[in-house]
Order: structure tokens, then sequence, then C-alpha cells
């Protein structure tokens, strides 16, 4: 679908161009120039790297922060000079949401702020950031080689067209000579997608079921462990080898959501016992009392105390559905289709790049790439506690 995309596309440029103007005039208009500039900036590149997905959330954002920066309560009798009788506390609608904008906004800058303060985070960010100009923006500079090369590429005297890194081919070349860095550059963005599809289907079940099963007790709770311990009995990579080698998976939605049904027994057994602790807390005990409802007191009074772990256990869930992931189709129980980080370590292994120095890179680089990315992810998890957490970021 137009504009749909996550690949950058002239399409999505514009609509991140347009997208940019909202924070660029209100940014003016409040005379915020700088703010106002990199909110348009970075409008351009979300919409640019995934057109309407990216720019019409990135109007939200950048409009928040530049809101920040200007915005005041009028009813706030420490910011007004009038009498405290002639303050006016009503509120409306507008002056709601761009009260609620810029406290989001707020949150952003203090945020980035905690993420510039970690440096072990930072560079996990950069990383990821790098992952994702790669992955995105990559496909635009560096044109897919999918195509055999059996006779233009073979050098005289050679017995196959493996080719070790040069400055043509920086990556190398394959055993149908295609240039190895294409599909570094092209293979990413799916795995990547379907680990964090994965990822969060894993956490988004594990909470609620764990936050259920704290909170209503019972009969419900006995029920919802003894189905998760009976799962965590299972050891859960032969159990997805055999329903892969079962089960035909042609599509990495249906890959994503059997990962994930396998892995939040774990994650919901810590996140009933954190809503066992939070639930003896006296702002829980008080909202249960004036019977405030369960949906209340699982998003307004549990989950906000738990997002920090929440988030942090969503990455590392990530980072198994990956592995997962990578192992299925190494093992060629998956039938995905090139390019494919995974896959290219399946076939390598097959034309035994492992045993030629020449072709050890088929197999090498996906590797790197994979633990490179993983790598980023923990040293991005050192940050997030500071980010989540208010009394980490009072110093800031």
């Amino acid at each position: 679908m137009i504009g749909l995309q996550t690949v950058a596309t002239p399409v999505g440029l514009l609509i991140g161009i347009v997208c940019g103007f909202v924070p660029l005039i209100i940014g003016i208009r409040q005379k915020q120039y700088v703010p106002a500039l990199l909110g348009w900036v970075a409008c351009a590149l979300s919409g640019f790297a995934c057109g309407w997905l990216g720019g019409l959330p990135m109007i939200v954002l950048a409009t928040s922060v530049v809101i920040s920066y200007s915005h005041t309560v009028k009813s706030d009798p420490f910011l007004s000079r009038e009498a405290l009788e002639n303050i006016d506390f009503t509120e409306t609608t507008a002056e709601r949401i761009v009260r609620q904008m810029a406290a989001l906004g707020r949150t952003i800058r203090g945020a980035m702020r905690a993420l510039l303060r970690n440096k072990a985070g930072f560079l996990g960010f950069i990383g990821m950031m790098f992952f994702f100009l790669m992955t995105v923006f990559g496909p635009t500079l560096i044109p897919y080689d999918g195509q055999a090369h059996f006779y233009d590429r073979l050098l005289p005297g050679a017995q196959t067209l493996f080719r070790p890194p040069s400055w043509e081919f920086p990556l190398g070349l394959d055993y149908q000579g295609r240039d190895i860095l294409s599909h570094i550059v092209h293979g990413g963005q799916k795995i990547i997608i379907t680990a964090f599809q994965a990822g969060v289907m894993t956490s988004i079940v594990a909470v609620a079921l764990g936050s259920l099963a704290a909170l209503l007790g019972g009969w419900i709770d006995r029920g919802l462990v003894a189905i998760a311990n009976f799962i965590l009995t299972i050891p859960q990579f032969p159990l997805l080898v055999v329903l892969a080698a079962i089960i035909e998976i042609d599509n990495r939605f249906f890959l994503a959501l059997l990962l994930a049904a396998l892995d939040w027994p774990g994650l919901m057994r810590a996140v009933r016992a954190q809503v066992l602790s939070l639930r003896e807390r006296d702002y829980v005990q008080a909202a249960i009392s004036l019977d405030l409802g369960l949906w209340h007191i699982i998003t307004r009074e549990v989950l906000p105390n738990m997002i920090s772990y929440i988030v942090i256990s969503t990455i590392f869930s990530v980072r198994a559905a990956m592995y997962s992931l990578v192992a299925l189709v190494v093992l060629g129980f998956v039938p995905l289709s090139e390019p494919d980080w995974g896959l290219m370590i399946f076939l390598g292994n097959q034309q035994g790049s492992l045993f030629s120095r020449d072709a050890l890179m088929m197999v090498l680089a996906p590797v790197m790439a994979i633990a490179l990315f993983q790598l980023s992810l923990v040293m991005f998890t050192r940050s997030l506690e500071e980010v989540f957490n208010p009394r980490l970021r009072a110093g800031l």
C-alpha cells in the first residue's frame, strides 16, 4: 500500500516533508526555531523511512517536544502574577490537549538526557540506529544483487565464484558470485521485524495473563500458573523444531506468533510475582477499596510501576526470538526466501564456505551482523532503567 512501506521511498520522503510542516510552523510561531527545524527533519526522515507509519506518529512526538519548550499552565498560581481569586482554573479541551502534549514533550526530552548520560546505553542506541538506517535506507543506496553471475565474475583459473573482500566488493562474493554486502543490507529487515513482533506479542500475553492471575487470584490464578508450568517443563527449542517440522510455516507473522506462544510462560511468572508485590502497596489497596475496576488498577496503578521491567524483558524476548528464528532457518525447517541473514548462514554451510578462506565471509558476515545487533540491544537496556525510572532521572 502506498505510504505504508518500511523501506525508504520518494513517496515516503514527500509524506515526511509534509508532516514536518506541523512542528515547523508551531515552532516558528512560538519562536523556538531550533526545535522546530529539528522536528521538521525528524518528521522528514521518519516519513522517508516508513511513510505514513513513521510520519504521523512523529508529528505528535516532534510537536510535543516543540510545545514543551514554551508551554506554561495559565492556571498555575506559581507562574501567574494574578491574584489567586482572579485565576481561572477552568480548562478547555484544546488547552488540556496542549498541556498533555507538553508533558509528553518534557518526558521525551528527559528520556533523551537519560540516554546520553549512560555511555554504554548510548553506544547501544547508536548501534540500533545503525541497523535501522542500514535496513531502511540502505536498500535505496545499495541495489540488491540477486542474480547469479556464473560467467562475468569468474576469475581466470578460479574453481568457484567465492571471492574474499576487496575494494570492489567489501564483503566478497558468495557461491553464485553475488555481492554479500547487498545481502547483508537487504536481508536484515525481515528477520528484525519478525523478532520484534515475537518479542512484543510475548510481552503483551505475559503482562496481561500475569496481571490477571495476580489480581484476580483463585482458580484463574491456579489455572494460568498450571498452564505456564506445563509449558515450561517442555524444552522450548526442541518443541519448536518439532512444530516447525509438522506445520508448514510460510508466513513470518505466523512464525512470530508461534515463537511468542512458546516464550510467554517465563515472563508471565515474573510479571505475576511483580504484581503480587505491588498489590500490597497502599495506593493499589486504595484503588481496590474504591472499586475503580480491574482495567484502571492494571493500567493506572500497576503497569506504570513495571514499565521499565516490561520494556527490558521485551528486548530480551526479542533476542531470544531472533536466536530461535535463525536456528530454525539454519536447520532448514523454515522455507524463507532470500535475502535473509539466517538463510545466508544456511546456504553458506551447505556450499562449504566454512572450509575456504575466500568463502568465509558468506557465513561470517551474517553472524557478525546478528551478534552486533544483539550486543546493541543488550547495551541499550543499560539506559532504559534511567529513562523509565524518575528517581534515576532526578540528577539530570
